[in-house]
């Protein structure tokens, strides 16, 4: 087993910053997706459940997404949906070129919409996916949401970006741009998913503050996979940062693709 800190080029000239663990003699791997303002470092369902699939002979990949972590750009010009997209799409073109031909994809909040995105463009490239509290509807969430942690963030949203040219999310300051605001307003993670067909597990925390689990559970009750299941940990906020939610999560995440 090899750990490996790489730098990725994608097709638009971003550098993407990741941490590659290549198990010997594997040919399955995994690509995990963080949430907007944090980074690979950030998802502690991620980082724990790394090494235990790695132990179980999955390769891995944390990266940061553009414009996030150590990876390169500006956080209001350059963060999109879009450019995520792009970014995973790059993240799966190195683990080809590592030899990884079954590939699992990881995403949480932000980053599962963008594994969503994915899937559902590319279902033939993709085995399993599981989606962490994942936004799927970017309207209910950030357009016209409904928690109450969303309704201050994007309160007046169009009147402020007209003034400021961005807005400030959560405690870290993180700046989001018109770029991203425009897109949300043309993609639909629950419906491109329709498209993916492969074994599909979604987990929400029942008190998740910031990505409403009504309109998430709605949404993914519409699929007509047959392969997909949602569970909801009582309990729990967003992100699973507790324990024993966390603890929880990371078992579901080894279990779940340990089934292949």
């Amino acid at each position: 087993m090899e750990r490996k800190d790489i730098k990725i080029k994608t097709a638009d000239k971003f550098s993407l910053d990741g941490v590659f663990i290549q198990v010997e003699d594997s040919s399955k791997g995994i690509i995990f997706a963080h949430g907007m303002t944090v980074n690979k470092d950030d998802e502690g369902i991620f980082v724990r459940a790394e090494p235990e699939l790695n132990r179980l002979g999955f390769s891995t990949i944390r990266f940061d997404f553009r414009a996030h972590g150590k990876s390169s750009g500006d956080s209001i010009r350059d963060f999109t949906i879009s450019g995520e997209v792009r970014d995973l799409g790059a993240v799966v073109d190195f683990m080809r070129a590592k030899g990884i031909d079954w590939l699992g994809l990881a995403g949480a909040s932000f980053g599962g919409s963008i594994a969503a995105l994915y899937a559902g463009r590319n279902p033939d490239a993709v085995q399993m996916l599981f989606l962490a509290n994942p936004v799927l509807d970017y309207d209910k969430a950030f357009l016209h949401p409904t928690t109450v942690w969303a309704m201050r963030t994007f309160i007046n949203l169009t009147d402020r970006l007209k003034r400021f040219g961005f807005i400030e999310v959560a405690s870290r300051r993180f700046k989001m741009g018109k770029p991203l605001i425009d897109e949300m307003r043309s993609y639909y993670p629950y419906q491109e998913l329709e498209n993916y067909m492969g074994p599909l597990l979604a987990v929400h925390g029942s008190r998740d503050e910031k990505v409403d689990i009504r309109h998430v559970q709605h949404r993914f009750d519409e699929l007509s996979n047959a392969s997909k299941e949602f569970r909801v940990i009582k309990g729990s906020k967003h992100g699973f940062h507790d324990e024993p939610y966390e603890s929880e999560v990371v078992d579901m995440i080894a279990r779940f693709f340990s089934q292949t």
